[in-house]
């Protein structure tokens, strides 16, 4: 699949003037890894596919990839697994500046 461009600094300011979204990738974040102790699906659900809708818009193209592939399995009716939920965590972790960190 061939990544849409990313959005330039200019486009960012335009798309989240004040960094809101930024904001919401760490609460997407933190509620991934409080899900992998509960297993609620329909949240992990819900936050892939809107990571999967935005993530790319807003410039973090990476999250936005491996959150599409996790949506089409999820909409498929398979699972993604601890693997693919630590995938989606390291790539947020990393485009938030987190190193490492996941809880």
């Amino acid at each position: 699949m061939a990544r849409a461009p990313e959005p330039s600094a200019s486009d960012l300011k335009v798309l989240d003037p004040d960094g809101r979204f930024r904001e919401r990738l760490e609460a997407d974040r933190r509620a991934i890894a409080e899900l992998g102790d509960n297993g609620d699906l329909s949240e992990l659900k819900r936050i892939v596919h809107g990571l999967a809708g935005a993530a790319g818009t807003f410039g973090y193209g990476a999250v936005g990839d491996i959150a599409i592939a996790l949506d089409d399995r999820l909409v498929a009716g398979e699972t993604v697994g601890a693997p693919g939920i630590a995938r989606l965590l390291a790539a947020l972790e990393q485009a938030l500046g987190k190193p490492g960190k996941s809880a």
